[in-house]
């Protein structure tokens, strides 16, 4: 193989060119792929690779995001390491089949540019398309910048790969606000990441001909049950999994500290958000002590205990959602947050919908008011009359 970083560099890259090269250096048995905005660049890229001899990868260009789905389970119910990339009206073609990888626990990786489902139409930014799927039995990742989004693909395979886990994995970043915005992203050398990795933990699979076995059988209402309760224990597991992965992997490389959640600040006041958002909440807590940011990178399964002992101590929390609440009483995270059963106030704002632009300012208008705001709804930031 031509191995084309020898060494650690830092390199001028967006959101889908870091994840790219992540993948790369994972090297998967299968990438399934069917390109859409604003994740088609990941397919790109990579195709080059695969092109030059960089990786040893079947890259398989299918006909709809429901076929490279379907591509990547019959890869990983083979025994190999799986790979897709798609976004928004891709991933909800793809929601049939995401159900089977979750329901057959085939340890598949997607990456997920977080955009506005139609209508009408927008190939901009919303969270309602990780949303959408987030009961289909997927762990999900919520990365904030191109730098985190390439650590998060590494770090992916071996979280949805444990034994105790075998759980597909979707690694989200917001489209455009990530996809497409390049900043310098350190990356590691090839060699390191390789050994970081390892080599595809197979678990169960059909070419193990010594102990046949079936996928995606038929279950009767005697097995059906306790077949969705040994799933939701392997997503459960993957709680403690990523801690113990993003803990080696910042020992070894230095990112990733605090876990399955961040948390920065020492206000009294907590901004909770997912995603590309945390860094203009960052700005706000340069000129202000009374403000805390508490950002989780897991969204499923959900961090309760993590986020529990994080938010106990806040009077005031602030959750926004890049989310309309679809009919319920409030928005996806938001609703995460009250069903911890915290003492502080729980508040939410719905923003950025197709990439509305909310900036520093727009949130700290929030913050200022916060005991004005409603308990019983959310607020709409910056909506037109």
């Amino acid at each position: 193989m031509n191995i084309k970083i020898p060494k650690r560099i830092t390199k001028s890259l967006d959101g889908n060119h870091a994840v790219a090269e992540a993948i790369r250096q994972i090297n998967p048995d299968v990438f399934g792929f069917y390109p859409i905005t604003p994740t088609s660049y990941i397919g790109e890229a990579f195709s080059k690779y695969v092109a030059d001899g960089d990786v040893e990868t079947e890259y398989v260009c299918a006909e709809s995001e429901h076929a490279a789905m379907s591509i990547c389970v019959g890869a990983a119910a083979a025994g190999g390491r799986a790979m897709s990339a798609t976004a928004s009206q891709g991933l909800i073609l793809m929601s049939e089949v995401l159900w089977n990888a979750s329901g057959m626990r085939l340890p598949i990786v997607a990456i997920n540019g977080n955009r506005a489902l139609s209508a009408p139409l927008s190939i901009h930014c919303s969270h309602d398309d990780a949303y959408m799927v987030r009961d289909s039995g997927w762990i999900e990742l919520f990365a904030e910048n191109p730098q985190e989004a390439y650590d998060l693909t590494i770090c992916a395979a071996l979280i949805a790969e444990a034994k105790e886990v075998r759980t597909p994995l979707l690694m989200c970043m917001d489209c455009f606000l990530t996809t497409h915005t390049t900043v310098k992203v350190q990356l590691e050398n090839d060699t390191d990441v390789q050994k970081f990795i390892g080599k595809p933990i197979l678990g169960d699979h059909l070419f193990d001909l010594e102990n046949p076995k079936s996928f995606g059988t038929f279950a009767k209402p005697d097995t059906y049950q306790e077949f969705k309760y040994a799933q939701l224990q392997g997503q459960l597991n993957a709680l403690k999994q990523a801690e113990t992965i993003f803990s080696k992997f910042e020992k070894k490389f230095g990112r990733l500290g605090g876990g399955l959640v961040t948390k920065e600040g020492k206000g009294k006041l907590a901004v909770v958000c997912l995603g590309s958002i945390a860094g203009t909440v960052r700005e706000i807590l340069k000129g202000r002590d009374d403000v805390s940011l508490v950002r989780p990178r897991m969204f499923r399964p959900f961090p309760v205990e993590v986020l529990k002992e994080q938010l106990k101590d806040f009077d005031q929390i602030l959750v926004l959602d890049r989310s309309s609440q679809c009919g319920a009483q409030f928005a996806p995270l938001a609703m995460e947050i009250k069903a911890l059963g915290l003492k502080g106030e729980v508040k939410n704002i719905v923003f950025g919908l197709g990439s509305r632009e909310t900036n520093a300012d727009d949130i700290e208008a929030f913050i200022n008011n916060f005991k004005k705001l409603p308990s019983d709804m959310p607020v709409w930031c910056n909506l037109r009359d």
